[in-house]
């Protein structure tokens, strides 16, 4: 690894912020300006305060840092003022300071960067917050191997009532191989047990469960859906796509998942996210309405402290049934809660992938969706004036997606109608042209590279996963690309390994992938950022350190900018903003 350059000071040393306390509680003002400063090192003084007129006081000003406004011109500045939660000022030192009164909080940054807070525009923040609480937490690679699943199981078997359902969530495969029924049936013989992998596409249950379930050999696979079978045609407990893991699902107690279950998994995560710099979320896979609802209920509560955007998923044409309907009667807006539309999985796991040439997983000519309900799906959100999203693994997937898109617009010329392809993967030349053509927005996970990359060459050949996420032809193209983590479907949340993997492109086993596709340092910046809010209609509020936005920021320990390559997923955020609140700073 190479040199990691470090301040002289240690990340304790910054932001000695009394009278903040971690939540970011207001900072008590005493009888003078209040300076935020780094301990051991001389603070500049600060000017006189010019008279001003009213309201035009700062609440909030930080100087002396390098400000990286991610604006059209990519505008460097010194020091930014804060008022009312907006960006008041961009500029020089002078300038911020000229703007301060007794009242002021006054955050010397020490030459730190100062960024746009990220915008995670594919994660699954509730989903993330069921980890350890409703679902066992049997995340890859802290859990590494069958007996590791199996002990983590184990303890939550222990302190359930016998003939309850143990959810747990986070497998890959283990040892070359998926788990089945037979690696936990013997941890399990009295209760159901369901284990979802950590993509969120294929899960695992217990011979209990398929009883449940009433699956058994004579059983179909319920359209792309699959029930691995073993050689006599019993099901193996392994199990592929939604339509087939809902056979189970469906059996939980309606407590399981309640709005107050909700609720807390929505509310958990959000200062982790924050102590990543992460000011806001778009979580793609808000299926059920309780999901939803909580969702409303914490935004209309104003418990949300980071802001976020969700969409509604339907892996069923009849889900569409009332649901716009259903949706709008719960709905709430506010600058910390959108919704968005609706998200609709067009194919499935690598595995299932929909391609258009035959690949050695487990199936490849069965999209999830057909193609008339995915039409009529699309256009219902289309027509009430959302946005759509879809995810597309395979190239055959792709091209159903911007069929149903086109044909959505081409009936119904919506203006800017910011449509979404979520993923991404695999790409003909032809469909990244009508993604041009048709304003489409790709939003995608650079680090699906790092995870999957091995597995594509295994099931596509060498030739097709070499073409996977080709970031520098979007972009090249001119297509709106926004990076994201797919948390917690991907180990790593942070956004730091997200812009490493658009920029180091290399699968688990360090082999390159189509480097010449590699963005830059900035352009992943700007694309973790601007391009996020692009595709949330929120380019005027926030993705940029611009007056008149939302005060959302980070400031990093180090430079993104300049730090060595294999360094940028170690890097750490210091401070973190939202509206001008400290949600997190560095202990």
């Amino acid at each position: 690894m190479g040199q990691h350059h470090k301040h002289a000071l240690t990340r304790r040393d910054f932001l000695k912020l009394g009278g903040i306390a971690l939540g970011g509680a207001a900072l008590a003002c005493g009888g003078g300006t209040q300076v935020v400063e780094l301990t051991a090192v001389p603070t500049p003084a600060t000017q006189p305060v010019p008279t001003l007129a009213v309201g035009e006081i700062a609440d909030i000003i930080l100087v002396n840092g390098n400000v990286v406004t991610i604006d059209a011109k990519r505008t460097t500045a010194k020091a930014l003022a804060i008022k009312n939660g907006l960006i008041h000022f961009v500029g020089d030192d002078q300038g911020a300071r000229g703007m301060a009164s007794e009242t002021t909080q006054i955050i010397d940054l020490m030459g730190r960067t100062v960024t746009p807070g990220l915008i995670d525009a594919h994660c699954h923040l509730s989903a993330c917050g069921l980890l350890g609480t409703a679902y066992v937490d049997i995340s890859w690679p802290a859990v590494f191997t069958i007996a590791d699943m199996q002990a983590k199981l184990a303890e939550r078997i222990a302190v359930t009532p016998p003939g309850e359902w143990v959810v747990a969530s986070g497998w890959v495969t283990f040892e070359g191989r998926y788990p089945d029924k037979r690696d936990l049936d013997p941890i399990s013989p009295n209760h159901p047990v369901f284990v979802l992998n950590q993509g969120g596409h294929m899960a695992a249950v217990n011979s209990l469960a398929l009883e449940m379930a009433g699956v058994t050999a004579a059983t179909p696979d319920p359209g792309n859906g699959r029930f691995l079978r073993e050689e006599n045609g019993e099901p193996s407990g392994t199990i592929l796509n939604h339509p087939a893991m809902d056979y189970f699902r469906r059996l939980w107690p309606r407590d399981m998942l309640s709005v107050d279950v909700m609720e807390q998994s929505i509310l958990g995560p959000q200062a982790t996210f924050a102590a990543m710099g992460v000011t806001s979320f778009q979580d793609v896979y808000a299926r059920d309405m309780d999901r939803l609802q909580a969702y409303f209920n914490l935004a209309s509560r104003g418990e949300m402290s980071i802001r976020g955007q969700i969409m509604n998923v339907l892996e069923y044409a009849q889900e569409l049934d009332g649901r716009i309907a259903d949706i709008e009667a719960i709905r709430y807006e506010s600058d910390y809660m959108h919704f968005a539309g609706a998200k609709f999985q067009v194919d499935g796991a690598l595995e299932a992938s929909y391609t258009n040439e035959p690949h050695n997983g487990l199936a490849w000519n069965v999209s999830i969706w057909k193609p008339r309900d995915l039409e009529d799906a699309v256009a219902a959100f289309h027509d009430a004036g959302y946005q759509v999203s879809l995810h597309t693994i395979g190239d055959a997937a792709l091209d159903m997606a911007l069929d149903a898109i086109e044909k959505a617009m081409r009936a119904n010329p919506r203006a800017d109608p910011r449509h979404r392809i979520e993923h991404s993967i695999l790409n003909s030349d032809e469909a990244i042209q009508r993604v041009k053509d048709l304003g489409v927005i790709i939003s995608t996970q650079p680090t699906m590279i790092r995870a999957f990359a091995d597995a594509c060459e295994r099931i596509w050949g060498e030739e097709r996963a070499q073409r996977i996420i080709p970031t520098r032809t979007w972009l090249d193209m001119g297509i709106p690309v926004c990076l994201s983590s797919d948390a917690p479907s991907l180990p790593w949340w942070d956004p730091m390994s997200t812009l490493y993997a658009s920029i180091v492109r290399q699968s688990w086993t360090k082999k390159p992938v189509s480097p010449e596709q590699a963005l830059t340092i900035d352009e992943a910046m700007y694309a973790h950022t601007m391009a996020g809010a692009y595709a949330d209609f929120a380019e005027n509020k926030k993705g940029s350190l611009e007056a008149g936005k939302f005060a959302d920021l980070a400031v990093w320990h180090d430079n993104p900018y300049t730090v060595a390559t294999e360094d940028i997923p170690f890097l750490t955020v210091d401070l973190t903003m939202v509206g001008g609140k400290v949600l997190y700073q560095a202990g």
